[in-house]
């Protein structure tokens, strides 16, 4: 056998090896950037085989918004079972200040604060760090259904 005809047959299993591997990490892995300044970071990995506990963070596809098209990455501040409460429009979850709701977009549009409830089964809430996140201290984006979220997000940048 050649070296041209071994090189070939290399660059053959190189390539098929690649094809595999990136169809598995398309499957499993999702790549995300937040523009915004609701989190420190402003780019993640989401692992779609890690399903994110309270406290982790999640990349989510949320609901439609005026705002943002495409994955959401938040913390996970509150799950099943959690009480919701707002006073005024200061938001509370199982007790734990997690932010207060502006009345008016950076836009000027009127913002609702979530009603106060119990977290059902299958959904949780989740918020940003920064003062104007858009999370689910809005009814607009609300708590997330478990269907909605993508994996646990790894930040890497």
């Amino acid at each position: 056998m050649s070296w041209k005809r071994i090189g070939l047959v290399y660059a053959v299993i190189v390539i098929a090896a690649g094809y595999v591997a990136l169809s598995y990490a398309r499957d499993r892995w999702a790549f995300g950037l937040n523009m915004t300044e609701s989190l420190p970071h402003w780019a993640f990995l989401a692992d779609a085989d890690v399903m994110p506990r309270n406290g982790e963070l999640v990349m989510f596809d949320p609901p439609e918004n005026p705002y943002y098209d495409g994955a959401f990455v938040k913390r996970i501040v509150g799950v099943a079972g959690d009480r919701i409460e707002v006073q005024g429009r200061r938001v509370y979850v199982a007790g734990v200040f997690v932010g207060e709701a502006k009345p008016v977009s950076q836009d000027g549009r009127a913002l609702v604060a979530i009603s106060p409830q119990v977290i059902p089964e299958g959904y949780v809430y989740v918020a940003g760090t920064h003062i104007d996140s858009y999370d689910s201290r809005y009814e607009e984006i609300g708590l997330i259904p478990i269907e909605r979220i993508v994996g646990r997000a790894y930040p890497i940048l």
